[in-house]
């Protein structure tokens, strides 16, 4: 994933974030959808052969339910459900 802002850290540039993300689906009583949401994202740099990480400056996000989002973790987390929905539709799962 490319940063928007890459991250200074000791003088070097992380341009990059490596990406943990666990979403859990499940539906509410009114069939409603509704997900938990954890993610890390990894200040990353490339430099020749060595890829190089900041895990002690890695940027998290909770969100225990979508009625707890923000509007662009909903927009994101909408875009990850619409992903997976094609996912398995094409899979015909």
């Amino acid at each position: 994933m490319q940063a928007t802002n890459p991250i200074e850290i000791d003088g070097k540039s992380y341009p990059l974030y490596s990406l943990n993300l666990i979403v859990s689906g499940s539906y509410n009583s009114a069939g409603q959808p509704d997900a938990s949401v954890v993610c890390n994202l990894v200040p990353t740099r490339i430099e020749g052969d060595m890829v190089e990480t900041a895990s002690q400056h890695a940027i998290n996000v909770r969100l225990g339910a979508l009625d707890q989002a923000d509007e662009q973790t909903l927009t994101a987390v909408t875009a990850i459900h619409a992903a997976l929905q094609t996912f398995i539709t094409e899979k015909g799962l």
